[in-house]
């Protein structure tokens, strides 16, 4: 690289005049900044002493800020940064300014804003304080250059480097100070941003939760007493099974004793048909027996005919057999009345006792069907208590199964409750937050 500077004479040392213009000096009242000025132990003779570097600068800012671009774009982070967030000359049109702004020997609002927005740049272009501290120092460096190619004396030089070492220290802090808060503003700023955005989804979802909990709640609490109700009304059914049981039961008890009434009723028509047959059989006998009757008393009558017949040709011998005849005759006459008597009773006996034979019969028929029908009963009656059975065993199956879900829906909405008041103390939190 070409030579930065043009010297005037080598042969003798050169001076410095100090400037004593008006508008050089610290024209701030901060007292943070004053005590930061004092402690760098910048003063009005420093800014003096720089103000009469100006010339100098302004003659040979354009190396120095070429100088300060050869280093920075040596580094790839740095120059990646320059090439997307500006143009390389523009940023050394804006330095030039800013390096000859330094020795204007003035520290004002002004010189401190342009300060701040030097750092704001920084912060949105990801200049981090590491390069920006390097590249002060190639800064620095150059502007030290200056002040030894132009051969003041020992002590002057001294001054000079001490004045552009304060100068660029003070503006160190301003530019990192302001870093920091802007930085830390930008922070808040995206904290804030993301706390509201929490704060809006976290919001939603509790908002969301507390509503769906009490819908859950409500449900719940309409599904248990649904379940309550339906419990109820399978006890009442059971009750009401147990009790059509216990009929059932009853019925049917009072069906086999009825059977079994039949069936001895049964046994018993059969007995009296036996016997009405034992007595047909006997009044056939009798029957017989009266015929037999019939025929000795018509023989007898006979007999006794043909007695008063020979009584009658016996004469007066035959009188008193005559007699004998006679009332034999009649005891035959009476006998035959008296069998003809028992044959009619025999006849009306026959005919009750076919009408009793019938009677029986038709009765026997009936305990018949009757049996048939009492089986039949039976069978039914053993089905319904059966099934009733079965049904108040279902019954109190689906109870236990409805009062486990009773119990499931009540433990839910336990949980429902829970959660409500977890979205409750979300929501105090965000609230908070």
């Amino acid at each position: 690289m070409e030579k930065m500077f043009q010297i005037v004479s080598r042969s003798k040392k050169n001076t410095i005049e100090i400037s004593n213009e008006a508008n050089i000096g610290i024209f701030i009242k901060d007292a943070d900044r004053l005590l930061q000025l004092n402690l760098v132990e910048l003063s009005v003779y420093d800014l003096q002493l720089i103000n009469s570097l100006k010339p100098y600068v302004e003659r040979n800012v354009v190396e120095v800020v070429a100088a300060f671009y050869h280093a920075i774009e040596s580094v790839p982070a740095l120059r990646e940064v320059i090439q997307s967030h500006s143009s390389s000359e523009r940023l050394r049109q804006t330095l030039r300014h800013h390096i000859i702004e330094m020795f204007e020997g003035r520290i004002d609002e002004a010189f401190l804003e342009k300060r701040r927005r030097v750092a704001k740049m920084h912060v949105k272009i990801n200049l981090y304080p590491k390069w920006y501290l390097a590249a002060f120092q190639i800064l620095e460096k150059s502007l030290r250059k200056i002040i030894f190619e132009l051969h003041l004396s020992k002590g002057e030089e001294e001054k000079l480097c001490d004045a552009i070492s304060k100068i660029c220290n003070f503006e160190q802090q301003i530019v990192l100070e302001e870093y920091d808060n802007y930085a830390n503003t930008l922070i808040e700023e995206q904290r804030n941003n993301v706390r509201e955005h929490v704060k809006d989804v976290i919001g939603g979802i509790s908002t969301h939760l507390e509503v769906q909990s009490q819908n859950t709640s409500d449900t719940v609490t309409e599904l248990v007493n649904s379940a309550q109700k339906v419990n109820d009304s399978l006890k009442d059914s059971i009750h009401e099974a147990e009790s059509m049981q216990k009929v059932s039961s009853e019925g049917y008890a009072k069906i086999v004793s009825i059977n079994e009434q039949t069936g001895k009723i049964h046994h018993k028509t059969y007995e009296m048909a036996s016997m009405v047959e034992q007595l047909d059989e006997s009044s056939s006998k009798i029957n017989a027996v009266v015929e037999m009757v019939k025929s000795i008393s018509g023989q007898t009558n006979l007999l006794a005919l043909n007695s008063a017949i020979e009584a009658a040709r016996a004469g007066e011998h035959g009188n008193g057999f005559a007699v004998v005849a006679n009332e034999v005759r009649k005891l035959a006459d009476q006998t035959k009345s008296s069998v003809e008597q028992i044959a009619e009773l025999i006849q009306m006996s026959n005919g009750i006792t076919a009408q009793v034979v019938q009677a029986i019969q038709d009765i026997q028929e009936l305990v018949n069907n009757s049996i048939e029908r009492n089986a039949e009963s039976l069978k039914a009656f053993d089905a319904i208590s059966t099934s009733v059975e079965d049904s108040i065993t279902n019954f109190q199956n689906v109870g236990k199964q409805i009062s486990d879900l009773a119990n499931i829906i009540e433990t839910i909405g336990a949980s429902s409750e829970e959660l409500e008041r977890v979205a409750n103390r979300l929501n105090t939190t965000i609230r908070e937050f």
